[in-house]
């Protein structure tokens, strides 16, 4: 009995702890080129004169953010790993701060995890 209520206890105290994850879903794109322009939302950007812009950006660090209804939400999470997935819509597991930005713990892409940890 005693052993029970010490278990009891400890995950009494542990559960406000727990991380708990939340799901959001949007297009994948560059912070730099949105921030400028709102309409680039795509891969190419500037009426399309500059062919894989999105994809060029994370691939050299720049942030990466989610998009949703109109509303960018910055991932904490490396933006040359995402390079690959960029204006392709993404489910994100996980937590936002209170300032919008998104603590990813698993990305999803067109049905595949995309591994987000090997740079972290």
């Amino acid at each position: 009995m005693r052993k029970l209520i010490t278990l009891f206890v400890s995950v009494l105290f542990m559960a406000p702890f727990a991380a708990s994850a939340d799901s959001f879903t949007g297009v994948l794109v560059d912070t730099r080129c949105m921030a400028m322009d709102a309409s680039n939302t795509g891969q190419d950007h500037k009426g399309g004169a500059m062919k894989g812009c999105a994809t060029a950006c994370a691939k050299m660090g720049i942030p990466v953010a989610l998009y949703i209804d109109g509303k960018m939400h910055t991932l904490a999470a490396p933006a040359p790993l995402l390079a690959p997935h960029m204006a392709k819509e993404a489910t994100i597991e996980g937590s936002m701060t209170a300032d919008g930005v998104i603590m990813p713990m698993k990305v999803m892409v067109e049905g595949k995890e995309v591994d987000i940890k090997a740079m972290m």
